[in-house]
Parts: C-alpha cells; structure tokens; sequence
C-alpha cells in the first residue's frame, strides 16, 4: 500500500457539505486529466521491495530495460537486466566495440537479497545465412514450458555493425537486427541459441505500416500454438505500437506481423507510449506501456485474453494512468525510464501479489534496476502522487470553480504550484518523443507556488503578460518523516467575492481585488497541479468546498499530431498561410502536399475524457471539406470553405456519454485546419 505522507494537521474549519470533494480519494481520482505528456496523479499501491538490484557503471550506464521472472520449479526469482552503454551508443567507445548485453540476477529469498550470475550470452553467434555476428542482445524475456521442461527466452538481437542509421530500414543482412529465442534447461542457462529468428528487420521493416523497426519480445506457449508480443516504433513519426507473430513451436515457422495496437485505432488511446515487456496472469495476457514524454510519468494498460491475443479486436485499455507513481529517491530521479515494469503474480501475505521489476535513473543519469510489489486485487488506494522529473508536468481537475474553498495536506520536494482559475491550453511542446507541457499548458492561471520555505502568489497570464507576483514570504517547514527531505505542507486557500486567502502552515495571508495589478481577475476555471524540474507531491487530502460551474479543457494541434501518429514535415504552420486560429500552434495539411509514407493516412486526432467537444477551424477559399470522426464512427463532413478568410471559430460540436472519447479529422477534400479543440467535462 502506499506510503501516506507525514502532515501537519491544523484545526479543520470547513464544515462537510453536499458539494465537499475530497480529490485524493479513489473516488474520485477520474475526476483529474491523465495525459501521456502532461502528467499523471497516481494512485497506485506499488511499493518498492528491498534495496536497488543493481546500479549502472561504466561503460554499461544504462541499465534501463529489463524482466522478472518467477522459476515455477524452484521457486528462485531472476531478473534480467539489458545494459547499455550511455544513451544507447552503438560502436566503437576508447578504442573498442561495445555490445548490448544482458545480465542475471537471482534471488533465493523473494527479492531480499539478490546475486549477480553475470552475463547471459557469449559473443561471436551467428544466424544462419548471416556473415556478422549478432553480439548486442540487450532485452529479454523468460517462459517456461512444463511439457518441455524447458526454459525459452526471447531476446533482441542486432548484428555487431548496425548503428542507429540503419535501424529503421537495414540495406542488408550485415546491419539486420530483430528478435530471436534462446533455451536452457535452466533459468540462469546455459542457452542454446536457435538459428533462425523469429524476424529480422531487414525482412518486415517495410511491411508493418508507419512502423520500421521492431524490437522488446515476450513469448507465450498457448493450448495449439506460441505468441510473440513485440514492440515497434516509426522513426520520426514518433509513434510505438505493438506487433503479433504466431509459431506451432519456439522453433518456428513464425507467422508474418500483425498489428495489434497503434494509434490507428478508432477509439481512445492515448499516445505516444512504449510497449515491453508483457506478462500473462492466468488466461490473460497484459501489455503495460510507458508515456514516451520527457517525464514518462504516465501508464497504460492493455489487456487480452491470452487465446485471442493475436487478434487486434480482442485487446481493450484496462487501465489509463494511475499504474505507477516515482518516488523522492536518489536511485530514481527520473522516476520510471526506459521500458515499463514487468512481473507475476504469486502466493503472498494476505492474498495475490504483483510484483515486478522497473527501470530507472539515479542523480548521475545512469540507469538502476529495482523491485516493487502490489496487492494484485487492490491496485489503487486513497492518496495519489505526482511528479516533473526532466520537465514539468501539469494535470487540471476537469472540474471548475469560481468561487471554492481548499483544504490539502500533502509533502513536496522540489517547487510546486497549487494553481486555480487554469485556463492553460493542453499539449505538448512538440509531437515527438522527449516532449513536455507547451508554454501554452503552461499559463493562464493563478497559483501557489512552493520551494523549500517559501511560497509566492503568482498569476501567469498569457498574451505576453508574463508573470506578476502578487505575495510571497515564508512559511515553517517541518521534514517528512520518511527521510526523503520533504516538507510537510498544510494549505487552506478560499477563493471568491473578489478576494483571495490562504494558510500555509498556520502562516495567513489575504488580498483582494482593489489591490491586485491590472488585468489580474478570477473568471472561474478548474483547479490544477504543477510540478516543476525534480519535484514531487504525495498528497492525501485535496478537498475543494464550492459550487462547480461549467468546465471547458482545451487541447491543441500538436496534441492532435501525436494522438494520430503524425510527421511533423508533412504539415504546414497555419500563420504561414495567412489564417487566423486561437492557437499559435494550428496547422494545415492538404492531400496534394507532399506526402510522407504511402502506409500512413494524415490526419489529428485527441484522445480526451468528457462530455461533450466543439471542433475549432477557421474558413478560407483555400481550405476544404473535413471530416469528423468520434469513437471510430462517421459523424459530419464539415465545408471550410468560404469566399473570405474567416478566423477561426467552432465548426462542429456533439454532445457525448461522459467518458473516455477519440476524436479524428480527416482530409475529405482539399486542406483541412488542425487548431483546438475543446471538451465539456463536467
């Protein structure tokens, strides 16, 4: 379960009512926006077991990926750790080649203690039919197979000339990578390596859609046939999905790919996220991901049963955000990095287990590996987590108010802010991988803002109105007792009838109106959470007193280009072309423009929780007809065109089931506008 945090408790003053919210119960925890990019308050129950498995050193710095397996016949647990050299380099480093390996741990006593066994393969293998050697074999995934007796791990493999200039499309055989499967009588080997792969990159890189480039592979013995789940990502279309293969045997014949998910999907799916590894738990097999943002503070998890799992139909999304919250801890600094977490459920104190091995990385940027564990049936509790790690990370309540009440108690590291009135329009800095909040996600919004001993009062405005200071001072910081180097925090805040009043551990401070700045107002918008670079908040207790008024999130065209899988080159800035939108960040695309890859169809899309959307576009002689397209169903085709250049306003609005929606735009004739769009949420 998670760790509550230590808080002072001043005496509450507000009294309980009907409209009173606590949004740091389970109860409430769909009420806040989780966004790949943005962020995630979690409220997960992982806890780390033991001490870190095993800290990266040179020249292995990045031990970022990795596996957990149970042995079902002795009961040892074993980890395996894919190191790397530091970000990912391939080649020569102070004179010699360096090779992606893989390192065994075992356990004798459930993840207490741990011993290093060494490297799993020995250099110098080749497939048949290939002249190098494939000596990087970084990531790997064990099953056993009780018919057999056999322990069968699935492995990548790259032959020792690649680079990351041919990763994507090998010109041959020399530079092929791809996945391939070992087997050992057993866990920690010797392995036999099979000579044929179950692909190669060279053969299917130019078959698998936006895709070019597949690696991360799980393997799973069905009742008729075996199941390869493996990773895949697009190169500059920033996008990651997740391939099939089926075999009658390990040994193969292994089928052709088969795409399970991408964001091609019609429904709702966040992106861009990681796939690897997956793990089955009875008869269902499981494909966590992790957001490929800046601060990869954010989950998904989808689910099949492990018989249909070679269908696309038969995969759903069980579980969006709230899967894994980062801890104020040396070791992991950047929270989880590189793939997901990766387990099995067992026998434990109390019912099932979940436990798994994450990736991380310590003050330095090298990569640690560790071990958490979870009840299996209870994976959320009262209390969520939130964090920036290499960027800031920013998650609005889709709730407003104009005029509230807060009581929060929560423990920070680093700088926070409690940010009310947010009018910030969501999306990332950039539709590519590494991203984090927009500027625009950014501002508009009122906050307090917490560092060490010190609070400020700020409006951020947009509109090249900056930030004003509107208090500050200091407040007395007492230590979380966890020994994290938290400060303890108290927060009331009332907010309305043009004042503002705030108590940060007993120290009170009011303002109102007649004394703020021009152009300082509150117009009413939903409370929200920022997070700066390294910071974190473990809170349990947000309760807002108020009464709610409409809620309006607003999302932007790079949110869309992502959400679709899109390449940024094949779209155009809109202000290029003269026409007006509410976001500086609109984009127009055209079929006739050039197009990228013949496999991917260009278009937006969001991926959004709430009741209702309004589509933003301006008009012009120069634009089109767009179509609309909600939850994979035809909805409208809308005419851009006008005989002037109008600015952008709504084009298409629908009301819908609260819940989680898609919303795509295609070209149905001539160029189409990407701006904003917004979702009721209330």
């Amino acid at each position: 379960m998670k760790t509550k945090p230590k808080t002072n408790r001043n005496s509450d003053t507000a009294t309980p009512t009907a409209s009173v919210t606590d949004y740091a119960t389970t109860a409430a925890m769909d009420a806040w926006v989780r966004h790949p990019i943005l962020g995630d308050p979690s409220f997960d129950t992982f806890e780390k077991l033991g001490d870190t498995v095993h800290v990266s050193q040179p020249p292995y710095e990045w031990a970022v990926n990795g596996s957990l397996f149970r042995d079902p016949v002795g009961g040892a647990w074993y980890y395996f750790g894919g190191l790397y050299p530091l970000g990912y380099a391939m080649g020569e480093r102070d004179g010699k080649k360096s090779f992606y390996n893989f390192r065994i741990f075992q356990s004798a006593d459930e993840g207490r203690s741990w011993q290093d066994l060494g490297w799993g393969f020995e250099s110098g293998f080749r497939f048949d039919g290939h002249t190098a050697a494939a000596n990087h074999y970084p990531d790997v995934v064990m099953t056993y197979d009780p018919d057999t007796k056999l322990y069968w791990l699935a492995y990548d493999w790259l032959n020792e000339d690649c680079s990351w200039a041919t990763a994507h499309h090998p010109p041959e055989k020399t530079y092929d990578s791809g996945a391939a499967i070992a087997y050992a009588t057993t866990p920690a080997g010797p392995f036999t390596r099979l000579t044929s792969p179950i692909f190669s990159n060279l053969e299917i890189s130019r078959k698998i859609g936006r895709f070019t480039r597949a690696y991360g592979t799980s393997i799973f013995k069905r009742k008729n046939d075996w199941l390869a789940l493996t990773l895949c990502d697009s190169g500059e279309y920033f996008s990651w999905g997740l391939l099939g293969f089926t075999a009658p045997s390990p040994r193969g014949p292994w089928s052709a790919p088969r795409i399970l998910l991408s964001v091609d999907r019609g429904e709702y799916y966040p992106a861009p996220v990681e796939f690897f590894p997956c793990f089955a738990v009875g008869d269902t097999v499981y494909a966590p991901a992790t957001a490929l943002g800046r601060n990869r503070n954010y989950q998904t998890l989808h689910a099949a049963p492990l018989e249909a799992a070679h269908a696309p139909d038969a995969w759903t999304l069980t579980g969006d955000g709230n899967a894994w919250h980062a801890r104020p801890l040396p070791h992991e600094h950047y929270g989880i990095w590189g793939q997901t977490y990766h387990g099995f459920v067992h026998a434990g104190p109390a019912g099932e287990w979940l436990t798994v091995m994450y990736p991380s990385r310590d003050e330095r940027g090298f990569g640690t590996l560790s071990v958490a564990q979870r009840p299996w049936d209870t994976p959320h509790s009262d209390g969520f987590t939130f964090s920036g790690h290499e960027g800031k990370s920013v998650v609005p309540l889709m709730r407003a108010y104009k005029r509230f009440g807060l009581r929060a108690r929560f423990v920070f590291t680093g700088t926070v802010e409690v940010a009310f009135d947010y009018h910030g329009v969501l999306g990332p800095d950039k539709p590519q991988a590494c991203a984090e909040p927009s500027a625009e996600a950014l501002t508009d919004y009122l906050a307090v803002r917490l560092s060490g001993e010190t609070f400020a009062l700020v409006s951020v405005r947009r509109g090249g109105a900056g930030e004003i200071v509107l208090d500050s001072g200091t407040f007395p910081r007492t230590t979380d007792a966890g020994g994290a180097g938290g400060s303890n925090v108290s927060l009331h805040l009332r907010v309305g009838d043009g004042r503002i009043a705030f108590e940060i551990n007993g120290v009170s401070r009011e303002l109102s109106g007649p004394a703020w700045p021009a152009g300082v107002a509150i117009t009413g918008g939903p409370l929200a959470l920022i997070t700066h670079e390294y910071s974190l908040l473990t809170c349990d207790e947000f309760l807002v007193d108020g009464e709610e008024i409409p809620c309006v999130l607003r999302y932007d065209a790079r949110d869309a280009l992502l959400g679709a899988g899109q390449r940024s080159a094949d779209w155009q800035a809109v202000e290029s072309v003269g026409l007006t939108c509410v976001s500086q960040h609109a984009v127009v695309r055209s079929p006739s423009d050039s197009p990228g890859s013949p496999a991917v169809e260009m278009y937006g899309k969001w991926n959004v929780v709430g009741r209702g959307v309004t589509i933003y576009s301006p008009k012009s002689s120069r634009l089109g007809v767009m179509r609309v397209v909600v939850d994979g169903e035809y909805k409208a085709s809308v005419d851009l065109c006008a005989d002037a250049d109008i600015a952008s306003a709504p084009v298409y609005a629908c009301e819908l089931p609260p819940g989680r929606h898609s919303v795509a735009v295609f070209s149905e004739q001539g160029p189409i506008v990407l701006d904003v769009l917004d979702v009721r949420t209330t």
